[in-house]
């Protein structure tokens, strides 16, 4: 069983900046689903006992679902760098390696929800497979931008969110 407090503590102490700065939070929390009930419902009902999110500003209408394989691209864009500077903190196999770990947990998971947009990165120093961060709608409490990802299986909801000031 995956240490979620250990997982995100391990791609935190990658996200160090060139200069020596430590930026970025991730949140992450797999929580079972209630029976029956819609996933985006399911969600917001247990982020409420988080500190990390506001449900003042959650709005549902920009939660979409995406393509399950863009997704896993959009996720991994997110765990291996600095998205609003394009600062790579580690490689795209590193960020599979987390991602796929965190959805071992979630398996039969083909649903993924995210509330930002994303778009082929074309930057010279990015992966073949990279994405990056064009919008999105923060729902955090503190953080200048917010975005994640809500995976969803018949069971579980995985929640996989970053923050940073900016």
């Amino acid at each position: 069983m995956l240490n979620l407090q250990e997982f995100t503590e391990n791609i935190e102490s990658n996200y160090v900046t060139d200069y020596g700065a430590e930026i970025g939070t991730v949140f992450c929390h797999i929580f079972e689903r209630a029976t029956g009930t819609d996933p985006i419902r399911d969600f917001f009902d247990n982020i409420s006992e988080f500190d990390f999110f506001d449900p003042e500003k959650f709005d549902a209408e920009y939660i979409r679902k995406t393509p399950y394989t863009d997704s896993l691209n959009m996720m991994i864009s997110g765990i291996i760098k600095e998205t609003q500077y394009n600062e790579h903190f580690m490689s795209w196999s590193k960020g599979e390696e987390y991602l796929n770990l965190f959805l071992h947990e979630l398996e039969g998971s083909k649903t993924v929800y995210t509330n930002s947009g994303w778009t082929k990165s074309t930057s010279k120093n990015s992966y073949e497979k990279e994405l990056d961060l064009v919008g999105y709608s923060g729902i955090s409490y503190s953080y200048w931008y917010d975005y994640g990802f809500i995976i969803v299986t018949e069971k579980k909801i995985g929640v996989l969110w970053f923050g940073d000031e900016g």
